[in-house]
Formats: structure tokens, C-alpha cells, sequence
């Protein structure tokens, strides 16, 4: 290639592809968009990004999986919140799905609940105990978790406090 010249919109997109995916692991999607931005033909752009995921460089599924077991980890929460994060990041609602049903085993939803507001109860010690709960219904809610998995977790908090040991 000579000085000057453009690169071939199939190199630019490999070269974009590479240097994002360089950085952290992507979705299809995420690359699709970044691809599109720089102006690369759509058709082009999904040539490429057939060939990434042909050769395994892109896979939606390890991405989703490894998200999942990130935040069940560190800050658990709820299969819903879960499921909006991985449409958010441009996983097919399908592969959510999977990912979600394989992942999601072994604690029940209560036990994630419990894990997930263990730190929040040590920043509210001390407070008075209706703040506590509202603090703790509303924290749980946000990270996604369902009504009646809030409410088993609230009624353990209750009787915690009923019955100090």
C-alpha cells in the first residue's frame, strides 16, 4: 500500500476489530456499532465479524457467561437486572437465557439476595429499624432482585431482629 492511500475497508474492519478486542472482550454487537461509526460498509462490517466468531475471537456466549459469573461474584444480583445488563451489552435474549438458566444454579435467589446485602447492613447499623428495612428492600429491588425473593429476605431480616442471638 502506498503512502496515502486508504486501507481496504475488510483490513480497516479486521484492524478495528482487533485493536477494541486487544483492550477487553466484546459483543458482536458492541464491534458492529464501533465498526459502523468509522464508516465500514455493513455488509463488510458482518463479513468480518463472521470470520471473528468463525475463528472464536468473538463468542456473545463467553462473554455473557463471564459477565455473569463477574457480577454474581462481586456484586450479586438478581436473574432480572442479569438479563437487562446482557441485552445492554448486545447479547441475543436467547443466549441470555441459556447463560442465565446454566448460571444462576446452585444458591437459591434468597441466599444471592442475603449475600448481595450483607455489606449494606454493616453501612446501616445503628440505624433505627424501619430505616433499616426500607433501606434494605429498596437496595435489594435496585440490584434487580423480584418481589417475593425480597420479601423471604426481609421477613429473615425481621426475624433477625425479633430474635437477636
Amino acid at each position: 500500500m502506498s503512502a496515502g492511500q486508504e486501507p481496504a475497508p475488510e483490513n480497516a474492519a479486521r484492524e478495528i476489530c482487533l485493536a477494541a478486542l486487544e483492550r477487553r472482550p466484546r459483543t458482536r454487537r458492541d464491534l458492529k456499532e464501533r465498526l459502523l461509526r468509522k464508516r465500514i460498509p455493513e455488509e463488510v462490517a458482518d463479513a468480518v465479524l463472521d470470520r471473528f466468531v468463525e475463528v472464536g475471537l468473538v463468542d456473545d456466549e463467553a462473554f455473557a457467561r463471564a459477565l455473569v459469573v463477574s457480577r454474581q461474584r462481586g456484586r450479586p444480583r438478581g436473574v432480572r437486572a442479569l438479563a437487562v445488563e446482557l441485552r445492554r451489552k448486545g447479547i441475543p435474549d436467547d443466549v441470555a437465557e441459556r447463560v442465565l438458566a446454566e448460571l444462576v444454579v446452585g444458591e437459591s435467589p434468597e441466599e444471592v439476595a442475603a449475600r448481595a446485602l450483607a455489606p449494606k447492613l454493616r453501612s446501616l447499623a445503628g440505624r433505627p429499624p424501619e430505616e433499616v428495612r426500607r433501606k434494605s428492600q429498596q437496595f435489594l429491588l435496585r440490584r434487580g432482585f423480584d418481589y417475593e425473593t425480597v420479601n423471604v429476605v426481609m421477613r429473615g431480616l425481621v426475624a433477625t431482629e425479633e430474635d437477636p442471638v
